[in-house]
């Protein structure tokens, strides 16, 4: 099974973090570039989050459709999705708080995007802990051949 998922989530993790410490060297230091690089940071999670979503729905109708997921994997499967949109969203409203905070010079807003980039920070784990409990908890996208194969070599 060709999994496309997984790469753009480690992105989508990953980049929140490396903004959180940007915009918080930029209320130490109050030296712009670190808040300019905090929504260039911010901006690319958030473009990366729209391929993530989409090789998301791309691997789980693959999933779907070859039955590699144990049945109530599935459930959680469709919260799954529903909570990456969700995350999108997240990245979205902190972009453009952060956005808004550069433009208006304010202060306030440097400090909301930060509770937001920590909520967006959450939310990823969050999401990150479904992925890897469906994956290691329910078998999602591992090839039934390879557990099969598995199984046996053990048994021997």
């Amino acid at each position: 099974m060709n999994v496309l998922h997984p790469p753009f989530i480690h992105f989508v993790i990953a980049l929140p973090l490396a903004a959180l410490f940007s915009q918080l060297t930029y209320v130490a230091t109050k030296d712009k570039t670190y808040s300019k690089a905090a929504i260039r940071i911010m901006a690319f999670a958030l473009l990366v989050s729209f391929f993530a979503v989409f090789s998301g729905l791309v691997d789980a109708d693959e999933i779907r459709k070859n039955h590699a997921i144990l049945k109530n994997g599935l459930l959680i499967l469709n919260d799954h999705k529903t909570f990456g949109f969700v995350i999108v969203f997240i990245l979205f409203i902190t972009t453009l708080i952060k956005w808004f905070a550069i433009s208006k010079n304010s202060m306030s807003l440097e400090k909301v995007s930060i509770m937001l980039i920590i909520l967006s920070i959450a939310a990823s784990l969050y999401q990150g802990n479904h992925g890897g409990s469906l994956v290691y908890k329910y078998a999602a996208g591992i090839d039934n051949k390879i557990i099969q194969n598995r199984t046996i070599e053990q048994n021997k």
